[in-house]
């Protein structure tokens, strides 16, 4: 059984456990160099580079999931990156400079801030096809990040004060958190609060 876990808000890092005696992995976008470094984190070594688009920005795996979900902000895409071929296998349009992707509990919806229409976009795992997009009132969104429960969907904005709540049921911004310039991460603790 795999399971892999996503960190917040520290560089979008993502831990794999591959088996009992296997060493999680960390998986980190490189923006400069267009690569993920795959990082043997009982060793802090990189242990293999994946080539992922032009400039990956935002990423995401699911707990039982062989697949990380990457933003490319120049090819305005997700990248689907299958972790067992470590590769690119797939690119889904987002719109103009996509950010932080985040993915559902259940693993069924990926959630993606693109900045330019100031709004998230919705992806359906199983169909590779944009399910909604979602205005938020925050200008410029850098991050989407679901409730541990996998009903509301955080957004925090490059240019906001706030914190948008987004209600999945509905598909549409329900309200906002003051939390003062710039919001950059949104994470929770392991009791979901």
């Amino acid at each position: 059984m795999k399971m892999r876990t996503v960190l917040f808000p520290a560089a979008a890092l993502a831990l794999a456990w591959q088996g009992v005696l296997a060493a999680p992995l960390a998986y980190v976008p490189n923006e400069e160099s267009g690569t993920i470094s795959v990082i043997d984190t009982q060793t802090d070594t990189v242990i293999k580079t994946i080539k992922a688009g032009k400039k990956p920005r935002g990423i995401a795996t699911g707990k039982a999931s062989n697949t990380l979900y990457v933003s490319d902000q120049p090819n305005n895409a997700l990248l689907v990156v299958d972790l067992d071929q470590q590769k690119v296998v797939d690119s889904i349009d987002l719109g103009e400079s996509p950010e932080g992707v985040g993915l559902s509990p259940d693993g069924q919806l990926v959630a993606a801030a693109v900045e330019l229409s100031n709004s998230i976009a919705l992806i359906d795992t199983a169909t590779k096809k944009r399910v909604a997009n979602i205005k938020v009132e925050g200008k410029n969104p850098e991050h989407a990040v679901f409730s541990p429960d996998g009903k509301w969907i955080y957004s925090s904005a490059e240019e906001a004060t706030q914190v948008d709540i987004i209600d999945l049921a509905q598909r549409k911004e329900v309200g906002s958190v003051p939390v003062g310039r710039r919001p950059r991460g949104i994470g929770f603790l392991p009791d979901s609060s």
